[in-house]
């Protein structure tokens, strides 16, 4: 259930001239300015529904109201000039039986609660309230979610009017009121500091690339001492490639210099059967331009990583969805619009980048080229796959590479995917899907590819698919990593899935919106116990920034909708879980204060903490949500929430921590220490935002 804490007493003034109608007028909810009503979906409705029908409980059509959605809010300023306040309330009848899971509530001064439904959903009788509001200044509105994800939540405040007596009723806004939490932005030392991961794995037997993340002024030298025989490091650059043949975990001493001084660290390079030791960190081509981005607009990206966010561990680069169809930008981000389209594929029905979109793969070169000028900077590659045969394989029956089977041996034409028409299904427990796979995976092993993100496979959970590409990763001779998309991933094949992928997403498509956000924290609860190095719970990427370019991708195009607060709860909790980190911007269009909050390194440390233990919630309270996660030093990091709209004081219990005596605690979004504490930790957080600390125990 949400709850505020609002300063309702503060007496906010309005610039509007105050009428005063004759006694006892009805002044209607929805002919005041329903614009200053925060909800979780849609727009605000002048006398319909959110869904833009007539308003409509249980059968009963209503001629006014107010339409809006779970989690919302509607401030009214009263200035005692009201007698009453009258409603008919529930979940509207244009959402299926049963849906919606929402309470009303009407708040009044110090957050007391006047009135509130009950938890109410479809179907359910409408429910009326009747309040006497004489002398109230100010009076909230409130919808909540009664504690659950969001489902069709569509609420009707039916029939909603005041007695009036003196001063017009006029609703306000209060978020705008609320504070914005700062982070730090002041530059890093010029002196070297090597920055997380400290843990990097690769299969035994396949090559590694790994590129030291050091900020600090440039250039910069490197060399490391214990370095196995079998590699080497760039000392320009901090690139260590090469192959271990045996398995071992290998403490290497990296040494960087600089003008400005030297630093060390030992980093642990493991080859054996586990990879993402640490979350994935990178850019994903997806959030800004759909399916139709080009050849220089990864590079362009590319080359901002490497420069700006590499230092602090940013390291792969992806080509998201449908990079294999050359008329994609005939239809941005509508591939059914293309079905039936001539795809660019091999002779043996593997696809390949569409030479007019990348021009370095023309002759049959594919993805090598441009795999090849990422590496060279110092980064991974990777890129977007459906699950499945390509549909035009099938028809033409092309055979499989380095088998006796033709497409149609390994196609499951009755599985196809709902929203793109390019792939049929591949029968994974069969020896010709399992040949399709191999050949796929030799194929992306030549190019160089070192991530794939395999999309329509774990929602529905493909198992046999799944387990098919598995087997192709390891046969490979590629240490490629392997992230399924979408979610949700259904909780039963938790242990499945986390013993054959590397990453799984347990959203749908994430977007910059809050319900998303506050779904997230649902989400990470339902998967605890589940992170763990070579195995991560994927919340989706991070849409910040300036993303759907030219509305190339989901919605106009546009900064990110997420204010300052959501967009540091954002890190904040992708960190704590952990969670990949998968940036969606464009970023070349970077601004100075969204680069400060993706190069916090002692933020960033956090989700790539070796240990790798997820973090667990550990207090909540009416939307104040306490989540804390031991890390591999032997400190606690703890992240204070809230999820309300407004300012909420939020405690770190020790006793609730697990913990006793006393710990310095650092504001990691501030880079400064906060002082020794002895019992608990407590702060004002404001709506929507997030505070991470770090305890570590005084000696």
């Amino acid at each position: 259930m949400l709850s505020f804490l609002i300063p309702i007493a503060l007496g906010i003034i309005s610039n509007n001239k105050v009428q005063t109608p004759s006694r006892n007028a009805i002044v209607q909810l929805s002919s005041l300015d329903l614009s200053k009503a925060i909800q979780g979906w849609g727009s605000p409705s002048k006398d319909k529904s959110v869904g833009g029908n007539p308003i409509s409980l249980d059968g009963h059509v209503y001629a006014h109201g107010f339409g809006t959605h779970s989690p919302g809010m509607l401030a009214v300023e009263l200035n005692g000039g009201s007698k009453s306040f009258s409603a008919t309330v529930g979940v509207d009848d244009e959402v299926p039986a049963g849906a919606g899971n929402v309470e009303f509530e009407v708040l009044g001064p110090k957050n007391r609660i006047l009135w509130r439904s009950g938890v109410m959903h479809r179907g359910d009788p409408p429910k009326r309230v009747q309040l006497d509001v004489s002398n109230l200044k100010t009076i909230l509105l409130v919808v909540t979610t009664a504690g659950k994800p969001y489902d069709f939540d569509h609420a009707d405040w039916a029939d909603a009017q005041f007695v009036v007596t003196g001063a017009m009723p006029k609703t306000i806004s209060l978020q705008s009121k609320e504070k914005t939490l700062p982070i730090s932005t002041k530059p890093e030392p010029a002196k070297p500091v090597i920055n997380a991961p400290y843990s990097v794995g690769v299969y035994t037997g396949t090559p590694l690339i790994w590129t030291v993340p050091v900020s600090g002024v440039r250039p910069i030298t490197f060399s490391a001492e214990g370095l196995p025989s079998e590699l080497r490091i760039n000392p320009s650059t901090g690139t260590i490639t090469g192959t271990l043949t045996k398995p071992g975990d290998h403490a290497v001493r990296i040494i960087a210099k600089n003008r400005a001084g030297k630093a060390e660290h030992i980093v642990h390079l493991i080859a054996g059967e586990t990879i993402a030791l640490t979350p994935p960190m990178g850019w994903n081509s997806y959030d800004a331009f759909g399916d139709d981005v080009t050849e220089a607009e990864i590079l362009a990206n590319a080359r901002y990583v490497h420069k700006y966010l590499q230092p602090y561990g940013w390291d792969t680069i992806v080509v998201d969805y449908r990079w294999y169809d050359p008329g994609a930008s005939l239809a941005p981000n509508n591939p059914n619009a293309r079905a039936g389209a001539d795809l660019s594929m091999d002779r043996y029905g593997r696809l390949l980048p569409a030479p007019n979109r990348f021009p370095s793969a023309i002759n049959g070169e594919g993805f090598k080229p441009l795999a090849d000028e990422i590496h060279a900077m110092g980064l991974k590659f990777g890129i977007h796959i459906m699950r499945g045969i390509p549909r035009l394989a099938v028809e033409k029956n092309l055979p499989i590479e380095g088998s006796p089977y033709h497409a149609v041996d390994a196609a499951n034409t009755s599985d196809t995917c709902g929203w793109c028409p390019d792939m049929y299904g591949v029968r994974g427990d069969t020896p010709a899907g399992q040949a399709y796979y191999d050949s796929l995976f030799r194929l992306y092993a030549s190019w160089g590819v070192d991530y794939v993100k395999m999309d329509d496979t774990s929602s529905p959970y493909h198992e046999d698919e799944i387990h098919a590409v598995h087997s192709a990763i390891l046969k490979c001779g590629r240490s490629i990593v392997y992230s399924l998309s979408p979610g949700e991933t259904p909780i039963e094949y938790g242990k499945d899935v986390s013993s054959h992928a590397n990453l799984w997403r347990v959203s749908g498509d994430f977007w910059d919106n809050w319900n998303s956000l506050d779904h997230e924290f649902s989400l990470a609860k339902r998967w605890l116990g589940y992170p763990g190095p070579g195995h991560w719970p994927d919340a989706d990427m991070l849409p910040l920034g300036h993303i759907s370019i030219s509305g190339r991708s989901v919605g106009p195009d546009r900064r990110t909708n997420f204010t300052k607060n959501e967009q540091e709860t954002l890190l904040t909790l992708w960190c704590m879980l952990p969670s990949p980190l998968m940036l969606g911007a464009d970023l070349p269009d970077n601004d100075p204060w969204t680069l400060a909050l993706l190069t916090n390194p002692e933020v960033l440390a956090i989700d790539q903490d070796s240990l790798g233990e997820g973090a667990k919630p550990i207090a909540e309270e009416n939307g104040a949500e306490v989540w804390s996660r031991r890390l591999a030093d032997g400190s606690l990091a703890v992240a204070l929430f809230n999820r309300n709209f407004f300012s909420e004081r939020v405690t770190a219990d020790w006793q609730a921590l697990g913990i006793s005596g006393k710990y310095e605690a650092r504001n990691l979004w501030l880079r400064r220490n906060q002082g020794v504490f002895s019992d608990k930790y407590e702060t004002n957080v404001p709506g929507h935002g997030a505070v991470l600390i770090r305890l570590t125990r005084v000696k």
